[in-house]
């Protein structure tokens, strides 16, 4: 498999310097990587729908159209919520703008080798998860999907309902509390009748959650210093919005 990153920043040293430290950390893996970089938003929303990268990193203070313009052309003009954006800037004030973006990451310039390293290491290991599967049966029939395109579980009547990033949704017989402690850390437990997956949050409050599905469900008072606790143990820019 090859690895593709892109970097976009105006500032070409910085962008020199990201692009031998990526090369580095991959050919110690000896692992495959395809490394391509812009210089301003524009030219990176002309060409990112043909490179697809699995991983961006993406300058926030860029000239015209800055960081922010483009990490939302990327979630809602192309729909892409797969690629894992993490911004870079000098500053620390934009996390409240960079919410419904939901990046992966915000790293502070100049950026330390090791925390790269570090930030890589994570985005690959979620990439492993995305591909695994969660496996069920019905009717004496096994079934998997893949956890990235899982959106939520919900439970009623002993029969638990996948519904999938896609739209579509199965069912089977089963109980949440069966599942639970068997899914990948991105999934939370939200109430009695709901799994939700963190990624597939848009927004959030003390007591709901919206779903990028425009789903929204009540989170339990008894869930709700847990759920709090997952969401910010999945990424630190992923603050209360309301």
């Amino acid at each position: 498999m090859i690895y593709k990153v892109a970097i976009c920043d105006d500032e070409i040293n910085q962008c020199a310097v990201l692009e031998k430290v990526i090369i580095e950390y991959f050919k110690n893996r000896a692992e495959k990587c395809e490394v391509e970089v812009w210089y301003d938003s524009m030219s990176l929303c002309r060409d990112i729908k043909e490179f697809n990268p699995q991983i961006l990193f993406l300058d926030i203070e860029l000239p015209g159209d800055n960081g922010v313009c483009a990490g939302k052309y990327i979630r809602e003009t192309l729909h892409n919520d797969r690629m894992n954006i993490v911004f870079i800037s000098h500053k620390t004030s934009y996390a409240m703008e960079l919410f419904q973006i939901h990046p992966y990451d915000f790293l502070i310039k100049p950026i330390d080798d090791n925390v790269l390293y570090d930030t890589l290491t994570k985005i690959l290991q979620l990439e492993d998860v995305q591909k695994k599967e969660f496996r069920y049966t019905y009717n004496k029939t096994g079934y998997s999907i893949p956890y990235g395109e899982i959106m939520l579980f919900s439970s009623r009547n002993k029969t638990i309902t996948i519904c999938k990033t896609d739209g579509e949704s199965v069912s089977y017989y089963g109980k949440l509390s069966d599942i639970i402690s068997n899914l990948p850390f991105q999934f939370v437990c939200i109430s009695k009748s709901y799994i939700v997956n963190i990624k597939c949050i848009k927004s959030w409050k003390s007591d709901a959650v919206l779903l990028k599905n425009g789903m929204e469900i009540s989170i339990a008072q008894s869930k709700r210093a847990s759920f709090k606790q997952a969401v910010f143990n999945y990424g630190s820019l992923l603050i209360k919005s309301q």
